[in-house]
């Protein structure tokens, strides 16, 4: 039984190698075999067939026939001209007359009535009214600045003479203090009524007309909508307008 047992075993042993070279042997005859794929052979390229140029032949170009020379025309002599008739100058037409812009009528609607009002019944012209309008207003322009340096030495020459006596004495001087609204100010010279009454009256002022009380005395006054205030009085004297102050009235 052992030795059944043993043959049993070399023989297996002896089969198995043997399948695998028979198996070895079959693979490789079946890859010899196998057919390879060829690539296609390229396509052989055909020349094209050559093109014969063709020159073209330019015909030579004839010359423009040359034009025969004119030969100039004798210049033909102009008559002459008649003589030119004196003609008498023309006189210009008169130039139409432009109606003034209702601006300008309007400005001198207001200059007409303002001239009314300040003249009144005293017969002075336009043109003496508007120099004296002017050389009033201007001496308040310069009594305005006088007035806010207090300068009481630039602000007599504005002053008559009359003024000026009245108002340096001391009866006189003391009935404004009594009638200054604030109490306690003492006026015991001209230079004092200067300071504490002229001055502060006339600080605020805004005079833009004048009122005639006869061609020698004036009135500059400050218009509103329901009165006038009168803020200087103007003397005439030796051809100068000079500040009067009235005196007091009893």
């Amino acid at each position: 039984m052992y030795y059944f047992l043993q043959m049993k075993t070399k023989s297996t042993m002896l089969i198995i190698p043997a399948v695998m070279m028979l198996a070895s042997c079959v693979r490789t005859k079946d890859i010899k075999n196998i057919p390879q794929e060829v690539p296609p052979a390229a396509e052989e390229q055909k020349p094209e067939p050559e093109v014969p140029q063709v020159i073209q032949e330019t015909e030579p170009v004839p010359e423009p026939p040359k034009e025969p020379e004119k030969t100039p025309e004798p210049k033909k002599e102009e008559a002459p001209l008649p003589p030119k008739e004196d003609v008498p100058p023309q006189k210009p037409a008169p130039a139409e007359e432009v109606p003034p812009a209702p601006a300008e009528e309007e400005e001198a609607d207001e200059d007409a009535d303002e001239y009314a009002r300040s003249i009144g019944d005293v017969g002075v012209s336009k043109d003496t009214f508007k120099e004296d309008k002017e050389k009033i207003l201007r001496i308040i322009d310069e009594l305005s600045v006088i007035m806010k340096d207090k300068d009481y030495k630039a602000w007599l020459p504005y002053i008559d003479s009359e003024s000026k006596s009245y108002w340096s004495k001391t009866g006189n001087l003391k009935k404004a203090q009594n009638r200054m609204p604030i109490k306690g100010i003492q006026l015991k010279t001209l230079q004092d009524y200067f300071k504490f009454i002229f001055v502060p009256a006339r600080q605020q002022s805004q005079i833009t007309e004048i009122r005639y009380e006869s061609d020698t005395y004036i009135k500059a006054v400050e218009v509103q909508p329901t009165q006038e205030l009168i803020y200087y009085f103007f003397k005439k004297t030796n051809g100068n307008w000079l500040v009067h102050i009235p005196p007091i009235e009893e």
